[in-house]
């Protein structure tokens, strides 16, 4: 490239890299050239092409390794299909560890924002989980109480993507371990923390809302991770 051109400020040779990656120029896993043959091939200084390669690294499209060079990160390119079927394997510790993130937060935002038609829906779900007689009938309910108040939000993203953890969690691996988990005891004890988490939502009182949830969902992951 003569001295004369232009020469791509680093945002543009990211671009230009990404670009040549997303077409498949370099497969996942395969190498990226080093550093003084880009610098050659895009006509500017070794630093701007390593401040290029910064930012590709830092949305996660390539890895570097000392020693080793510069590679196309595996799974660098996903479709939204994709991403959703990886979930399927999804743990049940993996699983815990996302409601703990977003549930108490979601029982905090209910009791701020639900309306009269959905707190009645809370209530209901409450009612019928402390009458079932049968894991198959609480498990239902209790699932469906968890929903409806997530269901509150307003944020259709998050909204989103606990409708994909409420299907994951009736999938037979997550219900045979809640199965085998289950005893009256374990019920009556949930029942009760249910009661705590739906009084201080009825009460708009989200910084109870929040606490209850999370001891409650500390006694399940207890219950079933033996934790």
């Amino acid at each position: 490239m003569s001295d004369t051109m232009p020469k791509p400020i680093a945002a543009e040779i990211a671009r230009s890299l990404q670009q040549r990656i997303d077409a498949g120029e370099w497969a996942d896993g395969r190498q990226v050239p080093p550093e003084r043959d880009l610098a050659a091939d895009f006509g500017v200084a070794r630093n701007t092409i390593r401040r290029a390669m910064d930012m590709l690294r830092d949305q996660g499209t390539i890895s570097r390794h000392v020693g080793r060079g510069t590679f196309v990160a595996s799974g660098a390119k996903h479709s939204l299909s994709e991403i959703v079927a990886g979930m399927e394997g999804a743990s049940p510790a993996d699983m815990m560890e996302l409601r703990l993130l977003l549930e108490p937060l979601s029982s905090a935002n209910a009791a701020i924002n639900a309306s009269a038609a959905q707190l009645a829906g809370i209530e209901e779900a409450h009612r019928e989980a402390n009458a079932a007689t049968d894991i198959m009938t609480f498990e239902q309910w209790d699932s469906a109480l968890h929903h409806r108040i997530f269901a509150c939000s307003r944020n259709e993203l998050l909204r989103g993507i606990y409708d994909l953890l409420h299907v994951l969690r009736n999938q037979s691996p997550w219900f045979d371990m809640k199965k085998r988990s289950f005893s009256e005891e374990r019920r009556q004890n949930y029942c009760r923390q249910h009661d705590a988490i739906v009084t201080a939502i009825l009460n708009r009182d989200p910084e109870a809302a929040r606490a209850a949830t999370l001891a409650h969902l500390k006694t399940v992951e207890a219950n079933l991770l033996g934790r």
